[in-house]
């Protein structure tokens, strides 16, 4: 695209230039020169900041734009997600959802890096990011997810993918954010209003996003994790008869406020979310009651200052984030058998308890993530780019809160156990160096190399040297070829290291971080300036996969996996007036389980075929009709869960979009899941037996006003 841009400007360059000479305006010569390399100069950056150019990128990337996934009825960023090549999606007892790349770990969250206006969202807590899922797609101007480890070398590990949120802050000359209002109602009593505001002064930018949404949503939950010996112990205590069948409370409440100003050099990115839900499935396996939740706050501040000097670019940031996790709800059900916990943990034999009235619990742990980076970018040698810098990373817990029910009487009032019986270390702290060194080497027009690593040390295990190299080769505008190689780790999440004094989950701190080495290919075929076909294989060896399970709540390195496949995307049209997105994706390969030495020729909880695709077709230049399809296969069960496969599903969605041109509001109406598929995530083996089902049939209205 670049090159075909390059060339039309040269020949409109000529003509001017001709044009010039004919009617003597020689004098304005130097002024008109200079006014076109303004407008290339504002071009490049465009398709650098916007990476329109993205198939020219040393990495598998896919884009979505905000405003198409508008039109597709898209609600937030989870279902965006769920467009991309090879996506899966997974959730919990806790509903903490995540995206699955490529077959990875199911049962981890920090597998994948979320970036909201670069900046790195994930909590410490779990090292997931499920409170952002839900953010509106009306707050979203592009996505651009890159699957594969080799994504970034800027200290910060992305072990099998990354995803970039752009905000409407991303605002430059010719391509300024309107500002917006933003109402939304649907299914569940779902209600979402919010807005989007740049003021412009100067040097001085500032631009605010805010919303606020809720539902009441309820799921049929089958027979909660008693019914599978949660809470019993063989010989001891039976508590299976408690077990219970009903909805699980999966409903939300956010409040998110986000600042971004630009000043000069300088950048300030803020955000605050507030993010409750329901408490789901149970924290111990337990139905819980409707209005016990789970709150997942997020809060950040991140300062930067970039300046070009000469042949250099330097890059500085520093920030603050603030995570917790937060849940107050009944633990366990009426008439539980249990015994005194306190007194058996601290070697006092067991005492039989009983709680008539159940348990209950209130659980907060309050993390703080302190980071440091400065890059610098030499550009002084022909032909390379040469970039290196550091990252420094300070995380602990500042606060930490343990009630219960009484252990000793089983009375459900709750005792302070903070001190006693704390269920997460509260003196836990990590701090991690990050060194990064990258040479971009354009070898010749048609061939170019990105080489370099990430150097990693932790105040526990460290990561070491992980390298990455890429190739990028461009038979010509038309045909692309990439070869990458990557190293890769995911620290363990602080609920696998830290986690104490529980029934269903136990941290060890001596985990070793999981390890990723990719090997990647892609060809693309560009048909037109916006229409391609990619095609890309990849071969994945995991080493040290953490996981823990019902019966052995432990956190340990259990396994390592080889998985490999392919993905195959085209976008394009049929008519001139209609866009065709598809994609497919194969994955399979095998684990080894490093304690008994076996090795399976199956991948547990991983969809072998995935297939997706929209189309949109414009009735008119203000009313659309657009569709979304998505295919899930079934996925295999581990070899000692004796239930049937996790059922494959299909599902459609239909939107229709009206905008008024005069008056610059749209309106649109869509509806989900046409069809009523039953949408099911796989529950691990001893916990809900009838799965994670999700939401049937449902619909959503939105109206947007753009100023």
């Amino acid at each position: 695209m670049k090159l075909q841009t390059d060339r039309t400007a040269y020949r409109f360059s000529l003509i001017l230039l001709t044009l010039l000479g004919l009617t003597n305006l020689d004098a304005k010569m130097d002024d008109i020169l200079a006014s076109i390399s303004n407008d290339m100069e504002n071009f490049n950056q465009v398709a650098t900041i916007t990476k329109q150019n993205e198939k020219y990128q040393p990495y598998i990337i896919s884009v979505f734009q905000g405003k198409e996934l508008e039109k597709l009825g898209v609600s937030n960023l989870k279902g965006a997600l769920e467009l991309v090549p090879g996506i899966d999606m997974a959730t919990d007892n806790f509903n903490n959802q995540t995206p699955i790349f490529r077959g990875s770990n199911s049962l981890a969250y920090g597998q994948t890096k979320l970036f909201i206006d670069n900046v790195v969202v994930n909590n410490l807590f779990f090292d997931a990011y499920s409170e952002y899922l839900g953010m509106p797609i009306e707050m979203i101007k592009r996505i651009e997810v890159v699957r594969g480890p080799g994504s970034k070398t800027n200290g910060v590990n992305a072990y099998a993918g990354s995803i970039n949120v752009i905000t409407y802050a991303e605002d430059f000359k010719g391509f300024e954010s309107s500002d917006e209002l933003v109402f939304k109602y649907g299914s569940y009593d779902y209600r979402m209003a919010g807005f989007l505001k740049t003021f412009k002064q100067d040097d001085l930018k500032v631009f605010i996003d805010f919303y606020y949404q809720q539902d009441d949503k309820k799921l049929p939950a089958g027979i909660d994790g008693y019914s599978q010996g949660s809470m019993s112990i063989t010989g001891l205590y039976d508590n299976t008869g408690l077990a219970q069948t009903g909805d699980a409370p999966v409903w939300l409440k956010d409040y998110s406020l986000s600042v971004n100003l630009t000043y000069k050099d300088f950048t300030l990115k803020a955000r605050a979310l507030d993010h409750s839900q329901g408490s789901a499935y149970g924290i111990n396996l337990s139905l819980p009651e409707h209005y016990d939740r789970l709150k997942l706050p997020s809060y950040y501040l991140d300062l930067g200052y970039d300046k070009n000097i000469d042949d250099y670019e330097v890059d500085i940031k520093a920030g603050v984030k603030y995570g917790s996790f937060d849940s107050k709800a009944k633990l366990a059900p009426d008439g539980l058998q249990f015994m005194d916990y306190e007194q058996y943990l601290n070697g006092g034999g067991i005492t039989n308890v009983s709680f008539p009235n159940g348990i209950y619990g209130e659980h907060l742990a309050v993390q703080r993530t302190l980071y440091q980076s400065s890059y610098v970018k030499y550009n002084g040698i022909d032909r390379h780019v040469i970039t290196t810098g550091y990252r420094l990373i300070k995380e602990e817990t500042i606060d930490m809160v343990s009630k219960l029910s009484n252990w000793t009487t089983g009375d459900a009032a709750l005792v302070d156990y903070t001190t006693r019986l704390p269920f997460f270390d509260k003196d836990a702290k990590r701090d991690i160096e990050i060194f990064s060194l990258q040479d971009e080497f354009q070898y010749s027009d048609d061939l170019s190399f990105i080489y370099g690593f990430n150097y990693e040390q932790t105040s526990y295990k460290d990561a070491g040297f992980e390298p990455r190299i890429s190739m990028v080769y461009q038979q010509d505008p038309q045909n692309i070829y990439k070869a990458i190689y990557s190293r890769a780790h995911r620290n363990p999440s602080w609920q696998e290291m830290f986690t104490m004094n529980n029934a269903a989950r136990v941290g060890s701190t001596d985990l070793e971080p999981e390890k990723v080495d990719a090997f990647e290919a892609a060809y693309i075929r560009k048909l037109s300036s916006d229409s391609y076909l990619q095609t890309n294989l990849f071969y994945l060896l995991n080493k040290n996969q953490i996981y823990n399970t019902a019966t052995d709540p432990i956190y340990r390195n259990v396994l390592d996996t080889v998985i490999y496949g392919l993905e195959v995307e085209y976008k394009g049209n049929i008519f001139p007036v209609d866009t065709l997105y598809l994609n497919y994706s194969y994955v399979t390969g095998s684990s080894y389980v490093k304690s008994t030495g076996v090795r399976d020729n199956s991948l547990p909880n991983i969809s072998h075929h995935l297939a997706k695709g929209y189309y949109i077709y414009n009735l008119y230049d203000n009313l659309s009709l657009s569709g979304v399809a998505k295919y899930v296969s079934s996925k295999d069960r581990v070899s000692t869960d004796t239930r049937n496969k996790v059922p494959a599903y299909a599902t459609l969605d239909g939107t229709l979009s009206y905008k008024n041109l005069k008056y610059d509001y749209k309106l649109m109406l869509s509806v989900k899941n046409i069809f009523d598929a039953k949408v099911i995530y796989a529950s691990p083996i001893n916990t809900y037996v009838d799965d994670y089902v999700q939401e049937r049939r449902n619909f959503i209205i939105t109206l947007m006003k753009e100023f």
